[in-house]
């Protein structure tokens, strides 16, 4: 089904886009719908682009996810809810077949889904989702504070100490392996370090310099 909208000023150009699209057999409603597969046509003008009534039409329509076309009734800007949108130019002439061409496009399940637009009810939506996942974020950091500092639930010790001693062991195997450990290897020992991933190399370098001052010390 098919809205068409329209400030006061444009209604004789809204009226006769109603009539045609009537006589080639599609339903004309009065208010825009919720319904996704429906479509809106909003006659824009410089009245158009201010009025209220146009402007709640949009932001339903945009809402629901229905296509939008844009006809400019005289020139003027779109609204800045639609001004990423093609627009069909009205202000010389009438283009019924232009219309009509368009709404068959966007009929198509190859049209896609219009592009979301954040409209005054999708921020606010989108404020509202953000205070609860914050005031959940809090309920959960007081929770966690109160289990840690009355109640000393801790992660159990065993299980880390285990789990630390198998990272601790996996990173001294690596470094132990690229460590020098003959005259030739020291002399090749910047370019192993090179070669090294870069957060490991301070890891590398640091300890082959403790190791070399051990050496030197004894």
């Amino acid at each position: 089904m098919l809205t068409v909208i329209n400030a006061g000023a444009d209604k004789p150009l809204a009226e006769r886009i109603k009539a045609d699209l009537q006589k080639v057999g599609y339903t004309v409603q009065e208010a825009v719908s919720e319904r996704r597969e429906d479509m809106l046509i909003a006659v824009i003008s410089p009245a158009g682009s201010s009025d209220a009534g146009v402007q709640a039409a949009l932001i339903q329509a945009l809402d629901s996810g229905q296509h939008i076309i844009p006809v400019i009734a005289s020139p003027t800007a779109l609204p800045k809810l639609i001004d990423h949108l093609a627009a069909l130019d009205f202000s010389q002439g009438y283009h019924f077949a232009a219309l009509k061409g368009r709404i068959e496009a966007l009929s198509t399940a190859e049209a896609g889904r219009p592009m979301t637009v954040l409209t005054p009810r999708t921020r606010e939506k989108n404020r509202n989702i953000g205070y609860w996942l914050a005031a959940l974020a809090l309920v959960w950091f007081i929770l966690g504070v109160i289990l840690v500092g009355v109640f000393g639930i801790q992660a159990p010790q065993e299980e880390y100490n285990t789990l630390a001693t198998q990272v601790g062991a996996t990173v001294n195997a690596y470094v132990e392996r690229n460590l020098p450990h003959t005259t030739q290897e020291a002399a090749n020992f910047p370019a192993t370090v090179q070669a090294a991933p870069t957060a490991q190399r301070p890891l590398l370098i640091a300890t082959a310099t403790a190791r070399a001052a051990e050496i030197d010390g004894q």
